[in-house]
């Protein structure tokens, strides 16, 4: 109990590294180009078959109040959802198959919520905890359940909890005007990252005021065009998954600082640019915070980065 308690603690502290901001809106063009990709969408739906998570009912571990479906496991998430009338804290617990622990807090009643599997195949534990006060929570399920999944990619083509987007939201439609007239994923990569890094603000104020358990509402921070790191990465990872291209959400320190960036996995031969190595199979990180402040006052990427000072925690 000491050590739920414990890392609990440790997360509460976490969640006060990320956040969001004051709207600027989008410029007429990027507007224009959004209504675009959903007049387009509209028409045909083919251009946007982005995979969404169910919650399909098949395989489910359940009480009185909460629902947890892993019918879906070979596709990288279960799903969870609580439907009581308790307002206390409600926590899930995934404990990876190499043991590390992460936690995600059920939002609202009755909204499901997508936990990613992001750790490979094998044996998850999956816990529900209840806040009983203060600090303090309770183990109110528990079960294990052994994963494999149809592509080893698949956690990191679909939105969960942190990466959270569908098939109407406008970063969809603008990731595929953004891409709709090139042919390789290096180049799908690149106009969406460039988009970032060019037109994105850091937001200091909200760095450090940034409330405790903050999610990015993505949509917003596409409108706002300003937001801290997490935002940075989510809504790259969310443009790029909705093209279909792996993308990894990972959260650790850069030097002392705790911090969030992306890697990306690219099928193609070659990389942006040649900026990273890359055999067309290993993963290669991209920040696009850091670069995106870096170019503001004229350094280069090379300069502003050292890539040994990344230390991952999670994958997301």
């Amino acid at each position: 109990m000491k050590s739920v308690v414990i890392f609990f603690l440790v997360m509460f502290i976490i969640a006060f590294a990320f956040g969001c901001n004051k709207s600027t809106g989008l410029t007429p063009e990027e507007q224009s180009a959004i209504e675009n990709a959903e007049a387009l969408h509209a028409g045909s739906t083919a251009a946007f078959e982005i995979p969404i998570p169910t919650a399909p009912g098949t395989l489910t571990e359940s009480n009185d109040s909460i629902t947890v479906d892993y019918s879906n496991t070979h596709e990288g998430y279960i799903t969870a959802k609580y439907t009581g009338t308790s307002e206390s804290t409600l926590k899930i617990a995934v404990t990876a198959p190499q043991e590390d622990q992460y936690f995600y807090t059920f939002r609202n009643c009755g909204s499901l919520e997508v936990i990613p599997l992001a750790e490979g195949p094998g044996t998850y534990m999956i816990c529900i905890y209840q806040n009983i006060g203060g600090i303090n929570y309770e183990r109110v399920m528990s079960f294990n359940v052994d994963v494999s999944f149809d592509d080893e990619h698949a956690p990191f083509l679909r939105p969960s909890q942190f990466i959270n987007y569908n098939k109407e939201s406008h970063l969809v439609a603008l990731a595929y005007e953004l891409t709709r007239e090139v042919d390789t994923t290096d180049d799908k990569i690149s106009a969406i990252y460039e988009f970032v890094v060019e037109n994105f603000d850091y937001d200091y104020n909200l760095a450090a005021n940034v409330p405790s358990g903050y999610l990015p509402d993505l949509d917003a921070v596409l409108n706002d065009k300003k937001g801290i790191c997490f935002d940075y990465a989510a809504l790259v990872t969310a443009m790029l998954r909705s093209q279909g291209i792996p993308t990894m959400l990972e959260i650790g320190y850069h030097g002392e600082e705790y911090h969030a960036w992306i890697s990306v996995l690219c099928r193609d031969a070659g990389w942006i640019e040649n900026r990273f190595s890359h055999n067309g199979e290993e993963w290669s990180m991209l920040d696009p915070t850091v670069e995106s402040g870096a170019r503001k006052v004229n350094v280069t990427r090379q300069e502003a980065i050292n890539d040994a000072d990344y230390s991952v925690m999670f994958n997301y």
